[in-house]
């Protein structure tokens, strides 16, 4: 029987294409907790999805586990698959479960990779509409400032007020600029966000939102078969 295999923590975010300073947000996961390293879900029609996903999960002290997921039909070749297993970590070295070989983690680290695709495009997307937003509230801003003074002394300001409405529009909304993580105050592809353990927690994002980051692989894979 072969020895579980040993990884330093910052060889592991190597392999994964993430930032080293994750270590540090990995070391701060109270129990049940998971660090995202990139979730993407996408309709295949009639409440089914496709997904792409890679984590790591505290369940208790010194015990992690990791997963990734991917079900996305991005190309005939590629196939879906579920990678998942524990490892203990002490003083930043990651020793493995005797039942996770290099294929496991080979398999992982290439989910890894598909998703940073992703995140570029989701990355580009996002500084586009943060930059275009912010102009176009300091546009808003600067208008409303020209006509403050005269709305402040105007003898009828609800009815002023209803006409500047109409004049500049509503102010500029996130929303408004084509970026779902923008919008939802999330970083692209909710790379590097922590999901809270507890569901019903204040702190805790709706259960949509979860999904996005964290399926059952039953369900993502029982859903891609339904489809064909």
């Amino acid at each position: 029987m072969s020895a579980p295999i040993e990884m330093p923590l910052i060889a592991f975010l190597r392999q994964c294409r993430r930032p080293l300073y994750y270590k540090t947000a990995v070391n701060k996961l109270r129990n049940q907790e998971a660090l995202s390293l990139g979730g993407v879900r996408q309709s295949l029609g009639k409440q089914r999805f496709a997904y792409g996903q890679a984590y790591v999960k505290k369940l208790t002290k010194g015990q992690y586990t990791f997963g990734a997921l991917w079900t996305l039909p991005t190309k005939p070749t590629r196939q879906d698959c579920w990678i998942q297993g524990t490892f203990t970590l002490h003083k930043g070295v990651m020793r493995f479960e005797q039942s996770v070989t290099t294929a496991h983690l080979r398999g992982f680290f290439k989910v890894c990779r598909y998703l940073g695709v992703h995140k570029r495009v989701a990355t580009v997307r996002y500084r586009h509409a943060y930059q275009v937003h912010g102009q176009t509230l300091i546009h808003w801003q600067k208008q409303w400032q020209a006509v403050e003074e005269e709305y402040a002394t105007h003898p009828d300001p609800v009815r002023f007020e209803e006409a500047l409405d109409v004049e500049l529009g509503p102010r500029p909304r996130l929303h408004d600029f084509g970026c779902w993580f923008l919008a939802n105050d999330y970083a692209p592809l909710f790379d590097g966000e922590v999901l809270p353990a507890h569901p019903m927690s204040a702190r805790s994002p709706n259960l949509d939102i979860r999904d996005r980051m964290m399926t059952h692989p039953w369900r993502a894979l029982n859903q891609k078969r339904e489809r064909k």
